[in-house]
């Protein structure tokens, strides 16, 4: 019955990339993309980067790297992602111990994410699947790259939130990825 399912749910879509697919069924374990097999062992959460293979700071520099020559595999993308997003809580913490508001803690929460975002999007192989997230991101959010610090705030204040209630969401929100597409990818 799920597969009947899914295969309708499947006929009625136009294009659906094979990491889209993945995600969307929940499929488990790590994946091979056609275009996306590593020469080198995928990078696993606390394994070091691949010797050689360049790392970059941000979008811009993965942009840069990759017209260069230099590609990442779907799994190697997600690790970077998912270091810098691990980034954001200990930097949280430093800025609270430095005396900074909540408000300003929030906002360097979001930056980072967003940051984290922009360049796992640049260092990605699979147009489609970047045209896809960007894609959800204006149906979701109104903008292609994901919530604005305004949307997070306001989506606070509609769950009745208030005051720095709004703004700790905003920093507890930018710590947590999504476990199936961690899983998906092995990581």
């Amino acid at each position: 019955m799920r597969r009947v399912r899914a295969l309708a749910i499947l006929a009625g879509m136009r294009r659906v990339s094979a990491w889209w697919l993945v995600v969307c069924l929940g499929v488990a374990g790590p994946v091979s993309l056609p275009g996306c097999e590593a020469t080198e062992p995928a990078v696993a959460p606390g394994d070091p980067w691949p010797a050689g293979l360049g790392r970059p700071a941000d979008a811009s520099e993965a942009v840069s790297l990759r017209a260069g020559g230099v590609a990442w595999t779907d799994r190697q993308v997600r690790q970077l992602y998912l270091e810098r997003v691990a980034e954001i809580g200990p930097r949280d913490q430093a800025l609270r111990s430095a005396g900074q508001s909540v408000e300003a803690r929030a906002r360097a929460a979001f930056e980072a994410r967003h940051e984290a975002r922009m360049t796992a999007r640049a260092m990605m192989q699979d147009s489609e699947a970047v045209a896809a997230l960007r894609a959800r991101d204006r149906e979701k959010y109104g903008t292609p790259d994901g919530p604005s610090f305004e949307y997070l705030a306001d989506r606070g204040r509609a769950k009745g939130l208030e005051g720095d209630a709004v703004y700790e969401s905003i920093i507890e929100s930018a710590q947590r990825t999504d476990a199936a597409t961690n899983r998906s990818l092995g990581l």
